[in-house]
């Protein structure tokens, strides 16, 4: 196996990391439980220090593509391969139809979220939501920083509506969204609607009203679908 890694530059050095163990993994010279060398053996392997290696590996493994066994290293996860697509950003690779499918997981998943958030939000929950929306109010010209505070936000009413496997299930569906349309989500006009749409889902969720909330939430996932099936359209166009 330490035959396959190759000594890499240091621009952006984590995220060669990333891309050279998933291109490991899609090749097959990684395999589903396939333990790494050890770190001091990665960075002599790699021609890296241990920084960027840890840093890469928190990411592997914040995504599920790594496990780390506490005294017995870090192993390759089975993966779905749609996973793997989103992280490595092969946009070509994901098809229409499964962009479509989050989509309508999101459907589902956003209005009962909220509806849940409304009924069992604590109010140190809905300060931090209203600290997310400010921060979001800042970044207007910064759209990358607009979409992680998207992403928390989300992740905050997530874990508001005390439902752990919601958490899960909306950090996975964001995250391949996010990797899969990014350009949409940057475009200025669409960020601006968006953030008015999550402070009336959140004061819906403040006043404890779980229907208007759900509703809110639903025209929210609804809206990002039509900008993103357009989007889809003008570049199969193009």
């Amino acid at each position: 196996m330490e035959t396959f890694f190759k000594s890499i530059d240091n621009q952006k050095v984590y995220q060669k990391i990333i891309q050279q163990i998933l291109n490991l993994i899609e090749n097959g010279n990684l395999k589903p439980g396939d333990r790494l060398p050890g770190e001091r053996q990665m960075t002599e392997l790699l021609g890296c220090s241990r920084a960027p290696l840890r840093e890469a590996f928190r990411v592997l493994e914040s995504d599920g593509i790594l496990v780390s066994k506490q005294g017995d290293g870090r192993y390759i996860q089975k993966i779905h391969p749609l996973t793997l697509t989103a992280r490595k950003g092969q946009l070509e690779q994901i098809k229409q139809s499964a962009v479509l499918s989050f989509l309508e997981a999101r459907e589902a998943l956003e209005p009962k979220i909220a509806e849940l958030a409304a009924l069992r939000a604590t109010k140190l929950q809905i300060e931090n939501l209203y600290k997310v929306i400010e921060d979001m109010e800042k970044q207007f010209e910064n759209p990358k920083g607009e979409i992680v505070n998207n992403q928390i936000f989300h992740l905050l009413l997530a874990e508001a509506s005390h439902n752990s496997i919601f958490v899960t299930m909306i950090d996975t569906n964001i995250r391949v969204i996010k990797s899969v349309r990014e350009n949409t989500l940057v475009d200025p006009g669409r960020l601006k609607n968006a953030v008015k749409e999550h402070v009336d889902i959140l004061k819906a969720v403040e006043n404890k009203n779980p229907n208007l909330a759900a509703k809110l939430a639903l025209d929210h996932v609804l809206k990002l679908k039509e900008k993103i099936l357009k989007n889809n359209d003008k570049l199969g166009k193009d």
